[in-house]
């Protein structure tokens, strides 16, 4: 009797809730107890050459000077994240120009992101199998992501907390039909575009879905949606904000990364690509399009393998096979195994001709915006894969799914 009751509990949502506050204050533990690659903050700011850099500098800048961070007197160029200064920033001010405040709060949000994804999907699956879950949410975030990234000033720690946050107040308010989270979660959806920019399309994305929801089912529904699009409109637009106020510019996005130019850094014209058509073709001009662009259609046309083998080695390459862009990346087995998961998911849903329910669906909506951005534009081969990381627990999450259809026996009751 004794053994069953342990059982029932090992398998129980109280013992997963448990499981995830004690993985939050285990990444809390480790930030204690880590050797830092910086001895402090100021050894951080004077370093060149790094995102983190350039991040410490922005940060002193807005402590020292202002919110609008004054002394770059242009739009905001790069890196990516324009809000992950800001949090730098926010930490300075609290606690005075010390390193380590930052990244005890980037091992404690890690921890946090890892709790909130699997609160958000354990209702989704059976007991056990959400428990295995959790399990590989934290072989995730120690291997992938504790062990590479936590230590430094990156986005990307951002990033993760942020999307789990959102998804979290997303589902949740879905489920529980309520229009406070739901707002809190096109809060937190503009946070995410202020710190990763390719989720812009995701957030345009987002607003017919949600739309149809609304439209269809409230009786407020008009109304409810015009706040739901602000309040995501709002977040967003602190950048754009700034940018008019120091320089009477509009840019919503980094210039860096909202130019095709960008594009052209990382993935240039062949020499071997004949351009002599550019200035003179009828069609082109009679179109007005841009000439990096026609330079681009160019390319496709008289080097079809050659440019399209570049984005088909990107994708793989987000699959989990490194290696095929950079040879000194090791093979990522477990992504792998986490997208065959994601697939065999889609498949089996698909197969039975089963309708997607809105969560589901802004699930998928996320991983194919998010993916495809950085399969279109982004430079993930020179920054390795921490580009991919903000999106791999969703695509775990349906991994599960997967194993939960498969393995209908394990079922325990809740």
């Amino acid at each position: 009797m004794l053994i069953r009751k342990t059982l029932a509990f090992c398998c129980s949502k109280r013992f997963g809730t448990l499981g995830a506050l004690s993985i939050t204050a285990a990444f809390l533990i480790l930030s204690l107890t880590r050797s830092y690659p910086y001895a402090d903050f100021q050894t951080i700011a004077q370093s060149v050459g790094d995102d983190w850099n350039t991040y410490a500098r922005y940060a002193l800048d807005i402590k020292h000077h202002g919110i609008l961070m004054p002394l770059d007197h242009k739009a905001y160029y790069c890196p990516g994240s324009f809000l992950y200064s800001y949090f730098i920033a926010l930490f300075l001010v609290i606690f005075g120009e010390k390193a380590l405040p930052i990244f005890i709060a980037q091992h404690l949000m890690l921890g946090l992101s890892v709790a909130l994804v699997y609160w958000t999907f354990r209702d989704k699956m059976k007991n056990l199998t959400g428990l295995l879950f959790l399990f590989a949410l934290l072989v995730f975030a120690y291997k992938d992501f504790y062990k590479n990234y936590s230590s430094l000033l990156l986005s990307e720690n951002l990033a993760v907390f942020t999307v789990a946050v959102f998804f979290f107040c997303f589902v949740k308010g879905l489920t529980k039909n309520n229009f406070v989270l739901q707002l809190l979660a096109a809060f937190f959806m503009g946070l995410s575009i202020l710190t990763r920019p390719n989720l812009v399309i995701y957030g345009i994305a987002l607003v017919p879905l949600v739309a149809l929801r609304y439209l269809k089912k409230e009786k407020k529904g008009l109304t409810k949606l015009l706040i739901f699009v602000c309040v995501l409109l709002v977040s967003s637009s602190f950048l754009m904000i700034r940018n008019y106020l120091v320089c009477r510019k509009l840019d919503f996005l980094p210039v860096q990364v909202s130019s095709i130019s960008f594009i052209k850094l990382y993935h240039p014209v062949p020499p071997s690509v004949d351009l002599s058509r550019v200035g003179t073709n009828i069609v082109y001009s009679r179109l007005h399009l841009n000439k990096d662009f026609v330079e681009y259609i160019e390319y496709a046309l008289q080097k079809p393998a050659l440019f399209f083998g570049h984005y088909l080695k990107k994708i793989i390459f987000c699959l989990g096979f490194l290696p095929v862009l950079v040879t000194t990346h090791e093979l990522r087995l477990r992504w792998v195994l986490m997208w065959a998961g994601y697939f065999v998911y889609v498949f089996m849903r698909v197969k039975k001709r089963e309708r997607f329910e809105t969560w589901e669906t802004a699930s998928h909506l996320f991983i194919f915006c998010f993916y495809g951005s950085l399969v279109v534009s982004g430079p993930i081969v020179n920054y390795g894969f921490r580009m991919l990381i903000p999106a791999l627990p969703f695509v775990l999450v349906f991994s599960f799914l997967a194993i939960d259809r498969l393995i209908p026996s394990a079922r325990i009751s809740r």
